[in-house]
């Protein structure tokens, strides 16, 4: 099966999460190796992976028996070889027909998102109408500032008020100083994040641009 890989982020001091899109059906899955009986869930790639973004594989996987809404992308993969390189990654993604949210932030993840004081994005534990997935992407209507690990989304609701809302950063490269707005992105939301002051969330992050 022939899979573009699409994002690498950060996990762990050894380990990268890698992201990828099917290409004879435009879906997200993220690439686990199969765990065995110590870890069933599955194991991320090591950071020294030769899945790089952009390279096409041909890859053999399997749907993980462990999963959770709306991280329904985890499959086991086998790697068997590399095909070729798409060096025009956001003309590729815009042409081929995947999902991009467009515009302000609040049209991602299908409007589901909610916002804290603080400006962070998540996905609720409490909401049962959850997203149909955990991954995307986005052209966002206005440039995205760095401020230390966060990109923030700075907008006027009044003439005379802003507001900021936010997106974690973590690719494995620094991050630039502003993201354009007209820029592909991708988008995901972190694994479920217990608390005991709050219910569950999961938030959202930015896992690299093209």
């Amino acid at each position: 099966m022939e899979v573009l890989i699409t994002s690498k982020t950060k996990y762990g001091n050894n380990h990268v999460c890698v992201g990828g899109l099917v290409l004879n059906n435009n879906r997200f899955i993220r690439l686990l190796n199969r765990g065995g009986a110590r870890n069933p869930k599955g194991w991320y790639q090591f950071a020294n992976t030769p899945l790089n973004v952009g390279d096409v594989w041909d890859i053999d996987f399997k749907d993980s028996p462990h999963i959770t809404e709306p991280h329904i992308e985890d499959v086991f993969i086998k790697i068997n070889h590399k095909i070729r390189v798409v060096n025009n990654l956001s003309q590729f993604l815009i042409k081929s027909g995947v999902k991009i949210y467009k515009g302000h932030i609040d049209n991602l993840f299908d409007g589901k998102l909610k916002w804290q004081n603080d400006g962070k994005g998540y996905i609720s534990g409490s909401n049962q109408h959850l997203p149909s997935q955990s991954v995307g992407f986005w052209i966002s209507d206005i440039d995205l500032v760095l401020e230390d690990s966060r990109y923030f989304y700075n907008y006027k609701i009044l003439s005379f008020i802003n507001k900021k809302k936010s997106l974690k950063w973590v690719g494995v490269n620094n991050g630039i100083a502003t993201i354009p707005k007209g820029t592909l992105i991708r988008v995901s939301l972190a694994k479920w994040l217990p608390s005991e002051h709050v219910e569950d969330r999961c938030y959202l992050q930015l896992s690299g641009w093209y």
